[in-house]
């Protein structure tokens, strides 16, 4: 079943191809990959159309597909149909399945994929888990530059349910780093979170001005409309 949905999809991205959008996208992306030149609404509209004829029933069904797609993907709007699969079927969204997420991560090893991994379904997947720390603090330090982001942005749409400490504690972690990514990610997480603690946020900064960078820093303040 998983290579019959995913050969039906790949037929109606191939039926929709626009080859001049397809060079501008990959050219915008910075991707080795190829695009069909499919806009992602249009993406999400072949994707679901295909799997109202064949529904996904169980976790199992569930993980297998999206697996298949993200090993598979010979163009990229494959791996977005992938990706709004994964985050379609919130029912699916599970700790077990954070494996899989992490996959995904290596696999893609790309912005555009992997924050909304790890805002939509790391993060969810997560939340009220007895790991959570255990799994954020082994990110935080792990090799691959694009887990460390993910550390760092699991919490993004946490909101008031932000572990404010260890979300300090995962930035000073490697608030060092010249990485453009990491900094940029400490910047927007910082941003979202002065939306739910704005104090907090500014007393963060400051007290850390001398080890944040300033792309983090200006990135972090842009909601601190009273920030000195």
């Amino acid at each position: 079943m998983t290579k019959l949905i995913y050969a039906s999809i790949i037929l109606e991205f191939v039926k929709n191809a626009n080859s001049t959008i397809a060079i501008g996208k990959q050219k915008y992306m910075k991707s080795k990959m190829p695009f069909y030149g499919i806009p992602n609404p249009i993406v999400k509209k072949l994707t679901n159309n295909q799997l109202k004829k064949f529904p996904i029933n169980n976790n199992d069904e569930y993980k297998s597909l999206i697996k298949y797609i993200f090993h598979n993907a010979i163009h990229r709007e494959e791996w977005y149909c992938g990706l709004h699969i994964a985050m379609k079927y919130k029912k699916y969204i599970l700790e077990e399945n954070l494996p899989l997420y992490l996959e995904i991560i290596k696999i893609t090893q790309w912005w555009d994929i992997v924050d909304a991994v790890a805002s939509n379904l790391v993060g969810p997947s997560i939340i009220n888990s007895s790991q959570f720390r255990r799994y954020n603090n082994s990110w935080i330090i792990n090799e691959n530059m694009w887990i460390r982001r993910t550390a760092i942005l699991s919490q993004l749409k946490y909101k008031s349910n932000t572990d404010e400490k260890l979300l300090y504690e995962l930035i000073l972690k490697c608030a060092h780093e010249k990485e453009f990514f990491i900094r940029k990610a400490i910047g927007w997480i910082l941003r979202e979170y002065s939306k739910t603690n704005p104090n907090s946020v500014m007393i963060f900064i400051d007290k850390n001005r001398n080890y944040l960078s300033n792309l983090s820093v200006r990135e972090g303040t842009k909601k601190l409309v009273d920030f000195t």
